[in-house]
Formats: C-alpha cells, structure tokens, sequence
C-alpha cells in the first residue's frame, strides 16, 4: 500500500463528494493559512481526482511550512511523475531520500521516473534498494519485472512477477504481465495458462479474453481464440481488439468472408485503424478480388505510412 500523508481521508472524501469536501479545506485554510493538515487533506483529493498541478501546489505550501518532511517531497515527486515531468520528480526523490536514507517508497517512485524515462538500469538499481528496506513492497517487484522485460531479461522479469503473485496471487495486473512476458519467449502455454487466471479472477472483463484470444491465434490455435472473441464480443460489442483477432483466426481458418466481417466492424468502431483495412485487403486478396484488395491496402498506408508489410502485399498483387 503506498504510503499517505499520514491520513484516511474524511468522510466527504470516501464519499466521493468531492467538491464539499475542497470547499471545508478552502475555508479551513482561509482561516488559518498555516494549518498544514488541511492542506495535506486537500492533497490527498486532490491526488484521487488526478489534479497533479493543484495538489504540487498545496505540496509547495506544506514543504514551505515543514522543509524537512521526507514523505512530502516524495509525494510531491511522484505527482510529478504522474505528470510526465521526470525530472523534477527524480529531484524530489532525491531530497526525500536525503533526509531519509531508508524511504523506501522513495527509492521505488523514483526507479518508476527512471524506468519511465528508458533508464533501466537506474531503475533497477533503485528497486533493488527499495526491495531491500522493505521486501513486500509490490509495486517494487513490478516496476523492476517492468524494467527487466524492457532489458530483455525474461527471466529475471519471470521472477519478479512470481514474487508479485505469491505477495498478492489475485494480482490481475501481474498475471497480464508474465503473460506477456511467457509470450515474448514463446512460451505459449504458459502465457495461456496466465490470461486464464486473469479470466478466473475477473470473468466479467474482456480483457482476459483478449490476451488469451491473441496468444491462441499466435500459438495456430484458431478455434480457441474465436471462441474467446465471441465471449469478449458477448462481454462488449465494441471491443475492436476481439475483432481483430477473430477476423485473423478466420483469415487463418479459410473463412475470408467472416473475416472481413470482422474487419468492416473495426473499421465501423474506428475509421483510422490502418491495420484494420490492411487485415481486410489481405483478405479481400486471398479472396483474389485485387480491386478491393489494393483500395484497402492504399488507405491503410495513407493513414500510417510505416506499414512495410503492406507495401509488400501491394507489389506481389
């Protein structure tokens, strides 16, 4: 659990009422412009409500009240993160850990702004700390997993998810994580086994349905991965991705007619998906209608010009 500024919250807050609640804190610190809790209380709104720029600003006026708290700055970086200001979060980590060599929520928000810049080995190394003061720290376990699967260390990324799932085995995210990860090392099975369990553990999301539905289309499994398309469909009739990959396991199949179903409705659902007219020129050539073929073909590369695959199917026509 990441640390708070020392509270639950008030009632209006776990209430969700919002804007009652800011309007008690405003007055609280219209009469006292130094009462550091209602600051901290409005912070931690504003945070829920994903107000990074409000919430820095109530930080500032705490950390000018107590320049010495720890957790203060590391909260304020880690709205900076979430800003997408990397830097100035790192600074704050940085003086939080200054004041506290053994912040571990700290050294772990601050391996999340490192691995988010594509500095993975800072991240790392900034886990591995984090880890080590407190060696239940999840979030610790998964950002380091994150960070090795981006270094292209399967293995290492296997381990931590593992640790993840036996800290917290109803973990959906962890789960999704080593899917993709048993993925990446062909391990299909494996990553088929892992999309289940997120099936298990939330069988009303398409989500599931989608990752263990694209594993079977990679792993030749066509009728499996139609039928978890038709469930994610079922679950929500406009999940683009469970038509994708339904209309690719029915190219696969033969089936070009239900496949370019399939890619009419994405490309009902979303105009612009170029991969989607791509998937259909693809069927529409294996059903050896060129015309429609290369139409399809020549706006998926006007709507992304990167698709060299497509460019290819074009000149074999």
């Amino acid at each position: 659990m990441e640390p708070e500024l020392g509270l639950n919250g008030d009632a209006c807050s776990l209430k969700s009422q919002y804007d009652a609640a800011i309007n008690d804190l405003n007055e609280a610190i219209r009469l006292d412009p130094d009462d550091v809790l209602a600051y901290t209380k409005r912070v931690e709104i504003y945070y829920q409500t994903g107000q990074y720029d409000a919430a820095i600003n109530d930080l500032n006026e705490v950390i000018r009240l107590n320049p010495n708290d720890a957790l203060v700055y590391a909260i304020r970086g880690d709205a900076y993160r979430e800003k997408g200001q990397y830097d100035a979060a790192i600074n704050d980590f940085n003086e939080a850990i200054r004041l506290d060599s053994n912040h571990a929520f700290s050294y772990s928000r601050r391996g999340d702004a490192y691995r988010e810049k594509g500095q993975y080995d800072a991240a790392i190394s900034d886990y591995n700390e984090a880890i080590r003061l407190n060696p239940n720290d999840v979030l610790a376990y998964k950002g380091r997993g994150d960070a090795y699967s981006s270094k292209g260390q399967y293995d290492a990324a296997i381990n931590d998810l593992n640790e993840v799932i036996r800290l917290n085995p109803n973990d959906v995210f962890a789960y999704k994580e080593r899917g993709n990860v048993y993925g990446y090392i062909g391990q299909y099975d494996a990553a088929i086994s892992d999309f289940g369990e997120i099936i298990k553990l939330d069988p009303n999301s398409t989500f599931g349905y989608d990752c263990r539905g694209g594993t079977y289309l990679i792993n030749g499994q066509y009728d499996d991965a139609i039928n978890d398309c038709n469930e994610a469909i079922r679950l929500n009739p406009n999940d683009v991705l469970a038509y994708v990959i339904r209309g690719e396991a029915r190219r696969e199949k033969g089936q070009y007619d239900a496949a370019i179903s399939d890619f009419n409705e994405v490309i009902r659902l979303d105009p612009n998906d170029a991969e989607a007219y791509a998937y259909r020129g693809r069927a529409y050539r294996l059903k050896n209608q060129k015309e429609q073929a290369i139409q399809d073909f020549e706006k998926a590369l006007s709507l992304n010009t990167s698709l060299d695959w497509v460019r290819q199917e074009l000149q074999e026509i």
